[in-house]
């Protein structure tokens, strides 16, 4: 289904082309003739009704008190918008729709329709909303004249907005609306012809204009027309108004073109200034517009894709011995209370290379070993991190006396060889986040990293390689392009030094964009993506076990893990390995059994959940 900013985008071309082509009439009146032109505008919206025959239906009081407001709004927006565009050139009446009259509709829908935007709605907004005032103030010469006029029209577009969504909301449909609407419209116009001067003026004006103008002025109003019926219906689409007033500004890019070409071959039609540091601010302007329109549509495009439930998601966690050590925590009990009562569909262990190797060429595997085997016998799947850099603080375990260069592909061999025949291990992951900045980390060596992945494949050619990335900040191509899966951190609630706690302003869209954007570079058009990091525990400038059991807990809540999983939900990903179980089980530990129950809860429905 198309979005309404696609269909907004659309009208845009409608309008600006019947914008120009107003100014070539308002030229050739010197200025003159804005009342005769609403006038002959409110008149030809009596085509309106032509609609009453698909779907009309008797409206409420409310929906035809709405529809009478929108149109009065839409009567006072006309009178001060056209006049802007007589005053001076038509690229000063554009920045009008790009600027200021988004601003305006933005908070006349706080009052009125109170629905937050999310983040890249936000962003993509201010763009315009810059763009618009670059805009503005790059072209207006007559400001003090101008500016009060540009006011009223902002606020009187923000008014009709806002007004027409409220119209549309409480109407049968679309048609009994927009009817309504038009009807009005068209009574406020025969209403100007109660008052005599009103009523001179139309008709002397009209009478006097050039028979090639009459006609050319009734074809204008069916673009105006075709453009305006597709900006109501893509308000009746949207979920927030400001969105399609912000989407106006492309209009400004089409009336560039169109004015830039006539101010060029013909000059005695219409003439704009497109000179000097003008037409900088005119183009920096334009691609401000570009940007936010394109992240406004692939936001709406990826908001499009239905939704998945818990039932639809592979669930896995990760597990670390080093965790439930460092919480006090019993590991094998942990581990089997995981398997046996959150039922995941998959677990990802950890081989740490400074416990499994100590000393130099004396290998302990005990511990690991127990780890795959409690597995094994409840038959879970195992995804097995190996290398110098794997999953919990630090990040990279590497041995005292180690040198990686040297010592890594040897230790590799050892573990590969080991646990390739392991019936239960499901995938390696080579490397975590190896191209991430984080950690106390040896700078990264792509060469060694594609030396370890030959040595693993060359290995065990039967299991399948992955390797991660950091969700917010890794450019995900070089994993990607490397490994047979990828896997994305997910992280909402995080401590930076520079900021305290925050949480990333990214919508889930942002992640579905991402894998599009590298999947179309690698070229690996059916390459797996996971969530292999969903950050379920706190995270703060202290380690968890440095922590007092209500400071975790306040830090991240069970609103915060219900959040999470919605989040995750909303990317879309259907493998999801979330990432803080050791943490939950020490909870429960202590009488906090709320952040385990919930997890069973997601685990119970999730896709080929285990049944023991």
């Amino acid at each position: 289904m198309i979005s309404g900013v696609a269909i907004a985008f659309i009208a845009q071309f409608f309008i600006a082309l019947s914008l120009v082509i107003d100014k070539i009439f308002f030229n050739d009146t010197e200025g003159k003739g804005v009342i005769t032109y609403v006038f002959w505008i409110s008149i030809l919206s009596c085509f309106g009704f032509v609609l009453v025959f698909f779907g009309f239906e008797i409206p409420s009081a409310k929906g035809l008190l709405w529809s009478m407001v929108a149109a009065c709004s839409f009567f006072a927006m006309l009178l001060s918008y056209y006049k802007v565009i007589s005053i001076g050139e038509v690229t000063e009446a554009v920045p009008v729709v790009g600027g200021f009259a988004p601003l305006a509709t933005f908070f006349i829908s706080m009052v009125f329709y109170p629905k937050s935007m999310n983040e890249a709605e936000i962003i993509g907004f201010s763009l315009l909303v810059v763009a618009g005032f670059i805009l503005f103030f790059a072209d207006i010469k007559n400001i003090k004249i101008v500016l009060p006029w540009t006011l009223l029209a902002a606020f009187f577009i923000g008014l009709t907005n806002i007004s027409e969504k409220y119209a549309f909301d409480n109407t049968a449909n679309f048609v009994t609306a927009f009817v309504l609407m038009k009807g009005f419209t068209f009574v406020l116009g025969l209403s100007m012809l109660l008052f005599p001067s009103l009523k001179k003026e139309i008709f002397s004006r009209s009478q006097g204009t050039k028979k090639k103008w009459r006609v050319l002025y009734f074809v204008n109003r069916a673009i105006a027309g075709t453009g305006s019926f597709l900006i109501f219906y893509a308000i009746k689409l949207e979920k927030h108004p400001s969105i399609i007033e912000a989407v106006n500004g492309s209009r400004y890019i089409i009336v560039f073109v169109l004015a830039f070409i006539l101010s060029r071959f013909l000059p005695e039609l219409i003439s704009e200034s497109f000179k000097g540091f003008r037409f900088v601010l005119k183009f920096l302007a334009t691609l401000l517009i570009f940007i936010a329109l394109a992240g406004l549509g692939l936001q709406r495009h990826y908001e499009s894709i239905a939704d998945i439930s818990y039932s639809d998601v592979h669930w896995g966690v990760t597990f670390s011995e080093l965790m439930t050590e460092q919480l006090k925590i019993p590991t094998d009990d942990t581990l089997i209370a995981i398997i046996k009562e959150l039922k995941p569909s998959g677990i990802r262990l950890v081989a740490y290379w400074d416990r499994i190797e100590k000393d130099i060429g004396h290998y302990d595997f005990k511990n690991l070993d127990r780890q795959m085997n409690i597995c094994r016998s409840y038959n879970v799947p195992v995804i097995l991190a190996i290398g110098q850099r794997v999953p919990r603080w630090p990040e990279c375990h590497i041995p005292l006396w180690a040198d990686s260069k040297k010592d890594l592909l040897r230790y590799l061999k050892e573990v590969v060889e080991r646990y390739k025949s392991y019936s239960n291990l499901k995938y390696w992951q080579l490397e975590n986040e190896p191209y991430l900045l984080f950690g106390e980390c040896p700078p990264t060596d792509e060469n060694l990293i594609k030396k370890e992945l030959e040595l693993v494949k060359s290995l065990d050619k039967e299991h399948q390689i992955i390797m991660t990335d950091g969700g917010e900040f890794g450019d995900w191509y070089r994993a990607s392009s490397l490994a047979d899966i990828f896997g994305t951190t997910l992280y909402r609630k995080v401590y930076n030094r520079f900021f305290g706690e925050i949480i990333y302003p990214l919508t889930p869209e942002f992640y579905m964009l991402k894998k599009d954007i590298v999947t179309f570079l690698s070229g690996k058009k059916n390459q797996e993506f996971i969530i292999i990091e969903l950050g379920a525990e706190p995270w703060t400038y202290r380690q968890i076990y440095e922590m007092t059991v209500e400071e975790q807990i306040d830090s991240f809540t069970i609103d915060d893990f219900k959040e999470n999983i919605n989040y995750a939900l909303k990317t879309k990903f259907t493998t999801c390995y979330l990432w803080g179980c050791e943490w939950w089980f020490y909870l429960k530990t202590k009488g906090y059994s709320q952040y385990w129950d919930f997890a069973c809860e997601i685990f119970s429905k999730g896709k080929s959940a285990p049944k023991r």
